[in-house]
């Protein structure tokens, strides 16, 4: 995989409905519809599994920019609830605020099909980049 490509999604993206709706080069917009296990005893999607959703779509993001070799994993994630939602389906816009070599900051917001804000994250992300190969 180069630059830019999509690496093959992991296992609990069918779990939890999600997928890869649009990427540019300035933002990626991944979707998901919430399972049932993952309602509130209330009725509304979960923070727990909103937290999931942003935690993965933001690193989406990143690995986009990335080499196939190189690896990321989170060291922060901020999330501001805004609105308790129980539409199932849900959108999550990510943009990369900054890439450097070790580290990088993502943020991102989760919205409703019908534009609704669910909740606005910020997250901080460590960076491992493989040296290239020497021939």
């Amino acid at each position: 995989m180069t630059a830019g490509a999509r690496p093959a999604a992991p296992g609990f993206w069918s779990l939890l409905g999600m997928a890869v709706e649009s990427a540019d080069d300035d933002a990626v917009v991944v979707t998901m519809t919430a399972p049932d296990d993952f309602l509130s005893p209330f009725g509304t999607v979960h923070g727990g599994l909103v937290a999931t959703f942003f935690d993965t779509a933001l690193a989406v993001a990143i690995a986009r920019r990335l080499g196939a070799s190189d690896r990321i994993a989170t060291h922060n994630l901020n999330v501001t609830y805004v609105s308790f939602t129980r539409e199932r389906r849900l959108r999550c816009r990510a943009c990369v605020v900054s890439l450097r070599t070790t580290v990088a900051v993502v943020e991102g917001e989760v919205t409703t099909d019908e534009g609704t804000l669910v909740a606005k994250a910020l997250g901080t992300f460590g960076v491992r980049r493989t040296p290239p190969a020497v021939d």
